[in-house]
This record gives C-alpha cells, structure tokens and sequence, in this order.
C-alpha cells in the first residue's frame, strides 16, 4: 500500500491542480490504498492501460468505478507513459505538457459535479499511450485524412492523407502567436521525433461558427485563429456551450450568466433564435510532401 501511495503522490506532481483539489485526491487515494482490492483492479488496469495492442473501451471498462478511483488510476499510469516516452526518445518537457491535460479535467470535473475526480478516461488515454501531445498552446493528434475539404477550396488533400488533429485544450488565452508556435513547433517534432511527415493540420471546431465574426470583436483571438485555416461549415451543433460556460445547455441559455462581453452577446444570439454552427479548417504543412 505505501509503495503504490508513493508512486501515486509523485505522479500527482506531473500536473497541476489547485491544493484543494490535491489535499481532497490524497486523502481519497490513501483510503483506496488501504482496499486491497481497489489496489489490485487499479494496477490490473494500469497494466491494460500501458498495452498498446489491447483495444479498451473505456465507458464499459471504468463505468462502476468512482471518479476518485479514476484519478487515482490515471495519475499512477503515468509512470508507463514516461516508459513510453523515453522508448520513442520523446522529451520530457512534452511528457509534462501533455500530461497536464489531466489537471485541466479533474479540474472540470469539480466545475461539473462539485467534486474532485476525474471522468475522461477515453481521451486522456489516448495521452497515456503517446497519440495527443501538447506543444505548447495547441494539441495534436495523428490521423488520416476522412473529411475532404470542399474542391473549391484547392486544397489538393487526398483521402487517407497523414493529417495532424489539431485540439484546442483549456486554459489560457489563445493568443495568436502562441498558436503560430505550435504549429511550428509541431512541423519539427513529428518528423524529426516520430518519423510521422504530414500534409496537413485538420481541425473541427465549435470557434469555427461563422457567427462569431458578428459576436466578436474583430481583434479577438478566436477570429485571428479562425484564419489560419481554410474553413468550411459543419452541421448545427451547441457542444461549444460547455466550453464557454458551465452546466449551460441550449434548453436553459436564459440562466446563462452575462458577465463577459462574449458570454452576453452569444446568450442574447441564442435566445433571439439565433444558431450555432461548429466548423471544419484545414491549415496546410509548411514541410508537406506530395
């Protein structure tokens, strides 16, 4: 028990979370730790976790356990994570940017529930097992190309291209600069470090609704990078609600709270009628090779 506490509590260093968070997951983990049982399911599923050839599905395997176990387990898989790295000689300071992503959602977590824990295993999994990595702002994701871009956009992209997934984590402004360096950054460690060359950064996105450039300023963030790509519109959709407030869905947008300018205009938009419309972008590689 004291030894998987310890790996537990040096792997909740990896990633920032606020003291309350962390005081609270301690003393969580401490009683999970004293189950024998809890302790063997944990290291029987962190060794499943580490099995790249195993085909999890994450919402049946982990769907009786606590979102406290869930930070548990996730934070102790960190360590096979670090073994991965250090096999694909992938730096450590990707390694802590990435797996900082699970700070993000136990934080989210607690927005959502009012408790500490944490519920997104499928996608912090695909951190664990080295196909998100976080350069810098924006994260990245290797896939094949299985949306092609409208042909008046003359993209000349192919289906099955090698594309980079482009994902926009929490936290922080997304400062224009700050993106332009991901994706330089990004244009060196895949080919350079994973041997991946790639033809271009695909992105879908609820920042790609074209009716921002009526609820934004013409400098804000999200219109600057809505240009870096080539855009085309997506089907209706209001997912991006949970991105810009908590618990606020499409039926109760008249409790949304106003006490952001962007907050205010998209609420008053929703309310008079008005649509969301997520969007697809391509953004072509600098290094593409055709």
């Amino acid at each position: 028990m004291d030894a998987t506490y310890a790996k537990f509590e040096k792997y909740l260093g990896y990633y920032d979370l606020c003291e309350e968070g962390k005081t609270f997951l301690k003393e969580a983990s401490k009683k999970i730790c004293e189950d024998e049982s809890l302790v063997s399911r944990a290291l029987e599923l962190k060794t499943k976790l580490a099995d790249l050839s195993l085909e999890l599905k994450p919402d049946e395997e982990f769907k009786d356990d606590s979102t406290q176990f869930g930070a548990f387990l996730f934070t102790l898989a960190i360590e096979d994570m670090e073994k991965l790295y250090r096999q694909k000689n992938i730096p450590r300071d990707v390694l802590l940017e990435t797996i900082g992503d699970l700070g993000v959602w136990i934080q989210r977590h607690y927005d959502w529930f009012g408790e500490w824990g944490f519920s997104q295993h499928g996608w912090v999994m695909g951190h664990l097992r080295a196909k998100i990595f976080k350069l810098g702002r924006l994260q990245f994701e290797p896939k094949k190309l299985d949306k092609l871009p409208p042909a008046e956009l003359n993209l000349n992209l192919k289906q099955g291209d090698p594309i980079l997934n482009v994902h926009i984590p929490r936290g922080g402004r997304l400062d224009e600069n700050a993106c332009l360096k991901s994706f330089e950054s990004a244009e060196r460690f895949f080919p350079d470090v994973l041997g991946y060359d790639f033809a271009a950064f695909g992105c879908f996105t609820w920042l790609f609704d074209p009716n921002f450039e009526s609820l934004l300023p013409p400098d804000s963030n999200i219109l600057k990078f809505q240009k870096m790509f080539e855009l085309f519109p997506g089907e209706e959709g209001y997912w991006g609600l949970d991105y810009v407030f908590v618990n606020i869905t499409k039926e109760n947008i008249k409790d949304a709270p106003k006490d952001t300018a962007f907050r205010k205009n998209l609420a008053e938009h929703l309310l008079a009628g008005g649509k969301m419309q997520p969007g697809c972008g391509y953004r072509l590689a600098k290094n593409r090779k055709q």
